[in-house]
């Protein structure tokens, strides 16, 4: 399934995706051991990562989106929505379609 990033569609599912939880905890050492601090998972930090194409017309919007630093809602694979800040890592032209955009973009949840 595409993904929908605010008003947009990608051209096609995902390449890759990574998902990557906000998880506060951590050990530190101490004299004779480890102590845990653990701050719990905080799920308005996860990112999601992933490849996707876009048209011309849909990446001059995401573009627009990582740009401003909008907050926009998002519809992943799965179906699932959230709000969040788009990340561009980088992109690149597609072959015999070089106004066409594969991108690898990072959502930031919020």
């Amino acid at each position: 399934m595409a993904i929908r990033i605010g008003s947009v569609w990608s051209l096609s599912n995902p390449e890759s995706e990574t998902i990557t939880p906000d998880d506060r905890q951590q050990t530190i050492e101490i004299l004779g051991g480890v102590s845990v601090q653990d701050f719990g998972h905080i799920e308005a930090g996860d990112k999601v990562a992933w490849t996707l194409d876009f048209s011309p017309e849909a990446w001059e919007t995401v573009k627009g989106y990582w740009n401003s630093r909008v907050i926009v809602e998002v519809k992943d694979a799965g179906g699932v929505r959230f709000h969040g800040r788009v990340v561009v890592k980088s992109y690149r032209r597609k072959p015999r379609f070089e106004s066409h955009i594969t991108a690898n973009i990072e959502i930031w949840r919020s």
